[in-house]
């Protein structure tokens, strides 16, 4: 959650931005990409440099294509629209880990929620 937090801070404006274009954006998000990210980046046809952190949006039906080695219900919550206040996240961590969270906003409060989506 720590580096959720770190984002949040320094990329919120981003984050925002992502959700306005459409509810169906999902907010990928590399903290410090490392090899494995990049690689991650690249099945989702974007280039990212070593060391950077940034906030893209990508249609969530589409990352949902792209990474089919997720389990069904992680898919189908990924091509889903958010709820309203809701932005999806799909965060790309050191040595490829990859984090579904949901952010949504509830009393001027930011609530990270991680989604009980695996079988």
């Amino acid at each position: 959650m720590a580096t959720v937090r770190e984002v949040m801070a320094t990329h919120a404006k981003d984050l925002v931005l992502v959700r306005a274009q459409d509810p169906r954006m999902v907010a990928c998000v590399v903290a410090a990409a490392d090899p494995a990210a990049m690689r991650t980046c690249e099945t989702l046809g974007l280039a990212v440099k070593s060391g950077l952190t940034a906030v893209f949006g990508v249609l969530g039906g589409d990352v949902a294509r792209l990474m089919p080695a997720l389990a069904k219900a992680q898919l189908d919550w990924l091509a889903e629209p958010a709820a309203a206040r809701e932005t999806k996240v799909v965060l790309l961590g050191e040595g490829g880990g990859l984090a579904l969270l949901s952010l949504s906003v509830e009393g001027g409060k930011v609530q990270i929620v991680v989604p009980a989506l695996l079988p």
